[in-house]
């Protein structure tokens, strides 16, 4: 028959194996959690896009320019420049104002390969999404250019 033997393990050991696995529970779990934390944050910073005024471009144009951004404001229409290069390219210029008050402060737009739409014309408003330099130049995206034409949107006549 064999004998067993029973020895009495030291409570302190014990104690000590089961500090040290919650210490590497909480570490991974911090490690863990500042890994998410980064992964959010990054993924955030990088989808944001900035919506400005032509008159907020120009107070904050060392930081935005170079920067993915989206500019309202009305179009000038005398400055709109369609032209035609070849079959596949063609550029679209024309500036865009806060108040038609002060045409001095106006941004350059710019749109490469795009068709002329229609809705381009004096005092429509516009929409475009791109990129400034510090030269008060925006070049648009490809499909970056949206506009309101104020006349085609008129308010109804109240029901008397």
């Amino acid at each position: 028959m064999t004998q067993a033997s029973w020895t009495k393990t030291q409570k302190s050991d014990v104690t000590q194996t089961s500090k040290n696995s919650r210490l590497k529970f909480i570490i991974g779990g911090a490690v863990l959690i500042a890994a998410i934390a980064f992964l959010v944050v990054n993924a955030m910073s990088g989808s944001t896009q900035l919506y400005k005024t032509v008159d907020e471009f120009y107070a904050d144009k060392s930081r935005l320019a170079g920067r993915d951004l989206r500019v309202a404001g009305w179009v000038l229409g005398d400055s709109i420049q369609y032209t035609q290069i070849d079959a596949m390219n063609s550029r679209l210029e024309f500036d865009i104002v806060d108040d038609y008050a002060r045409p001095e402060q106006k941004l350059h737009v710019v749109v490469l390969n795009e068709p002329k739409p229609d809705l381009l014309q004096h005092e429509a408003q516009a929409l475009v999404e791109g990129r400034g330099d510090e030269n008060g130049v925006f070049t648009s995206i490809p499909g970056g250019l949206m506009l309101k034409c104020p006349t085609r949107y008129e308010e109804m006549e109240p029901e008397v």
